[in-house]
C-alpha cells in the first residue's frame, strides 16, 4: 500500500511540474518560439546524419557536431525571429479558421515565406561553411525542395524524404523538415485571445430523438426500426421510426371508414395498409371488404369486423418480418388536424369572414353577442321589453336597391332604430 501511495504522488508530482512547465512556455511566446525553433532544427540535422551514417558532405560516419551547430545557428538566428513575426502579421491580416481564411494562409506562406526560408537556409549555411560560391547549394537544390514543399505540405513532406532519403544529402532533408515548422509550434504562435459569447437560447431541438413513453413494447419496436432504417436504404423504415417517436396528439386515429376509402384507390388492391397509431371503429360502415392492416392498436369493434370480413390484422413485428422494407405497403395516417380544439384557433369569433369557433357555454343569441364583445349597456329587463316592442315598420328589400335608394333606406333605419332606444326607459339603479 505504500508503494502504491509513492507512485500515485511521484504522479501527481510529474503533473503539476508539466503544467506550469507549459504555462511558463505560453506566458513567453518569443522566447518559445525562438528555442523550439532552434531545438527543431538541431534534432532534424542529427536525425538526417543518423539515417544516412554520417555527414554526405564531409563524408563522415559519425554525427558532425559542428554541422549541427551550424544548423541550430541559422534556425535561431532567422528562422526564430522571421517566423514568429510573419505568423503574427499573416493572422492580423488574415484573422479566422475557417477554409477561407485557412486557404489563404496557406497560399500566401507558400508564396512568400517559403522561398525567402528555404534560400536563407541555403545561404546561412553555405556562409557558415565558408564556401567560395555561397549561393551553389541554393542554385542546386531550391527548386527541386521548393517544387516538393508546395503540393504536399509540410508535414506530409517531412516523412516522405525521411522514407526516401536518396534525393539528396542532409540539406534536402533538413530543409525540407524545418522550413515551415510552425504547425508544429502552434501553441507559441501568438499569444492567446479571449473567447467569445454564444448566444444558447435558440440551441434547443424540437424534433425528437426517441419517444417520450417508457411503453417497453413501444421501445422495442423503436429498437427494431431503427436498426432497420439504418442497415436498409428504404424510406419507409425511416418514416415510419419518425412516426414512432411522435406524441399522440401527432398520431390521430384512424377510423374504418377511412380506411376503407383510401385503400379503394388504384393501384393499392392487395396491399397492407400501415397505420403508426390506432384504427376505430365507425359503425355507419354496413359492408367492410377484406382489409389487410397492421396498427400499433385497433378498437375492439375495429378488429372484430375486420376479421370477421376475412380481413387480418398484424403488428409491426409481424411486418417487419414479412416486409423488412415496406414492399406492398401504404402509410395512412389520421387527420393531423381534426380535434376540436382546431376549431377555435384561426380568426377571431364575430369578425367578417370568421368560422372560427368561440369558447362559449351556449350558442345562443345573446350569450354569443356577449362572448364576441357587443356592447349591452342594459339590463335584463331592457331585453325583455325589446321583445315585447313590435317589430319595425321597415321590413328587408327582396329587389337589390340602387345606391341613392339604399343610402335613404339605411338612414331610416338607423332613425327607427333610434326612436325605439328612447322609447325604452333605462332600470332604476338599486338603492
Amino acid at each position: 500500500m505504500k508503494k502504491v501511495g509513492e507512485g500515485e504522488e511521484s504522479h501527481a508530482e510529474r503533473f503539476i511540474i508539466m503544467n506550469r512547465t507549459w504555462a511558463l512556455f505560453k506566458a513567453h511566446p518569443y522566447i518559445s518560439n525562438v528555442l523550439g525553433y532552434t531545438t527543431l532544427f538541431a534534432s532534424a540535422d542529427v536525425i538526417q546524419q543518423s539515417v544516412l551514417g554520417g555527414s554526405t558532405a564531409e563524408g563522415s560516419t559519425g554525427i558532425n557536431w559542428g554541422q549541427t551547430a551550424r544548423v541550430a545557428t541559422v534556425g535561431f538566428c532567422f528562422h526564430a525571429n522571421f517566423n514568429y513575426h510573419w505568423l503574427r502579421w499573416l493572422e492580423r491580416m488574415l484573422p479566422g479558421g475557417g477554409v477561407k481564411a485557412v486557404t489563404g494562409k496557406v497560399v500566401v506562406d507558400q508564396l512568400v515565406a517559403a522561398p525567402l526560408t528555404i534560400s536563407a537556409f541555403y545561404i546561412g549555411l553555405s556562409l557558415l561553411e565558408k564556401k567560395e560560391d555561397p549561393l551553389e547549394d541554393w542554385r542546386q537544390k531550391f527548386w527541386t525542395s521548393y517544387k516538393v514543399s508546395v503540393p504536399e505540405g509540410d508535414r506530409v513532406l517531412a516523412i516522405r524524404n525521411r522514407v526516401f532519403p536518396s534525393q539528396s544529402d542532409y540539406r534536402d532533408f533538413t530543409t525540407s523538415f524545418i522550413a515551415r515548422p510552425e504547425l508544429f509550434l502552434f501553441p507559441f504562435r501568438s499569444e492567446s485571445k479571449m473567447g467569445v459569447d454564444i448566444r444558447h437560447n435558440k440551441d434547443r431541438k424540437v424534433h425528437r430523438k426517441e419517444p417520450k413513453s417508457q411503453d417497453i413494447y413501444l421501445r422495442l419496436l423503436v429498437k427494431l426500426y431503427r436498426f432497420l432504417a439504418r442497415r436498409s436504404n428504404a424510406s419507409f423504415n425511416k418514416v415510419v421510426l419518425r412516426r414512432l417517436f411522435m406524441s399522440r396528439t401527432n398520431r390521430p386515429p384512424i377510423s374504418i371508414s377511412r380506411l376503407i376509402r383510401k385503400m379503394k384507390m388504384a393501384g393499392r388492391e392487395n396491399r397492407t395498409a400501415v397505420v403508426v397509431g390506432t384504427v376505430t371503429d365507425d359503425v355507419r360502415i354496413q359492408d367492410i371488404p377484406k382489409l389487410k392492416i397492421c396498427a400499433l392498436r385497433v378498437t375492439d369493434g375495429a378488429r372484430r369486423r375486420i376479421l370477421k370480413a376475412g380481413g387480418t390484422v398484424m403488428t409491426f413485428d409481424q411486418l417487419a418480418l414479412a416486409s423488412p422494407k415496406g414492399q406492398g405497403t401504404v402509410l395512412l395516417s389520421g387527420p393531423r388536424k381534426g380535434r376540436e380544439v382546431y376549431r377555435h384557433f384561426g380568426k377571431a369569433p364575430g369578425t367578417p369572414h370568421s368560422h372560427t369557433k368561440p369558447y362559449i357555454r351556449s350558442k345562443g343569441r345573446n350569450v354569443f353577442l356577449i362572448a364576441i364583445g357587443f356592447p349591452l349597456r342594459r339590463s335584463k329587463l331592457l331585453l325583455l321589453r325589446l321583445q315585447a316592442l313590435p317589430a319595425p315598420s321597415h321590413s328587408f328589400h327582396s329587389e337589390p336597391l340602387s345606391r341613392r335608394e339604399g343610402g335613404q333606406h339605411e338612414r331610416a333605419m338607423r332613425r327607427e332604430d333610434v326612436q325605439l332606444e328612447l322609447s325604452v326607459e333605462p332600470t332604476e339603479q338599486r338603492s
